[in-house]
């Protein structure tokens, strides 16, 4: 029997709640989609070096240029693992805006593409990284698509009916990736103490230091549209 496919990018870690990460597969598919079919060439090219390599990347401008009729140029280029993130792993992307936009807002810049290396573990800095995906984000912007999206949420409800959610409105806010830097730490600072699996609740159970019940908690991975 066939796998049923994966609906969800959360990695549960039921011991240690602050090591629950985002499927990195899984966020790439959601966010991007598919990759562009690169000519024969170039998708050599990207296997043998870097997709901002001087060759790489002339060739991956002019292609780009031939799908759009514009010039493009590269806009930005970083590591995820420089960043805090709840990633199961790390990426290097590289995002490419027609010229002229680079001094603009690029996160909210339409048609965009976007090259995607993954690296295969270890120390960022010299393991191996897979060949170039590239994917192009015609008709959405990377910031309404949520790829930039790297931290997991945290929301919390009420174990017994007899309390209103609406009491933590103002704890899951504060959780909330939008809000918060570091969504875990916040809860913890809320909270008695840290988050504990429950297998018969089939989540974490917390008591947030301003409220008078205990409360059923679990991460939120980013909205994929």
């Amino acid at each position: 029997m066939a796998n049923s496919p994966k609906l969800s990018a959360l990695q549960i870690n039921k011991r240690y709640p602050e090591c629950c990460t985002i499927d990195l597969e899984f966020h790439v598919a959601e966010t991007l989609g598919q990759p562009i079919k690169l000519p024969e060439a170039i998708e050599k090219l990207c296997t043998e070096q870097w997709a901002n390599s001087e060759e790489a990347e002339s060739n991956l401008l002019s292609l780009f240029e031939l799908m759009t009729g514009t010039a493009y140029e590269q806009v930005h280029r970083d590591n995820t693992y420089n960043a805090e993130n709840d990633l199961s792993g790390f990426l290097v992307f590289t995002v490419y805006a027609p010229i002229g936009c680079a001094d603009c807002d690029w996160i909210w810049q339409r048609d965009v593409f976007v090259a995607v290396e993954i690296g295969s573990g270890g120390d960022p800095r010299y393991c191996a990284y897979s060949p170039a995906r590239v994917y192009r984000l015609d008709d959405i912007t990377l910031g309404d698509c949520n790829f930039l999206e790297w931290r997991l949420g945290w929301w919390l409800e009420p174990i017994s009916d007899r309390y209103d959610r609406a009491d933590l409105d103002w704890l899951n806010d504060r959780c909330s990736s939008c809000y918060s830097d570091s969504p875990y730490y916040t809860l913890t600072e809320a909270t008695y103490a840290e988050p504990i699996w429950s297998e018969s609740c089939g989540c974490y159970l917390v008591r947030p230091k301003d409220c008078a019940f205990a409360c059923r908690a679990m991460p939120i991975e980013p909205s994929y549209g």
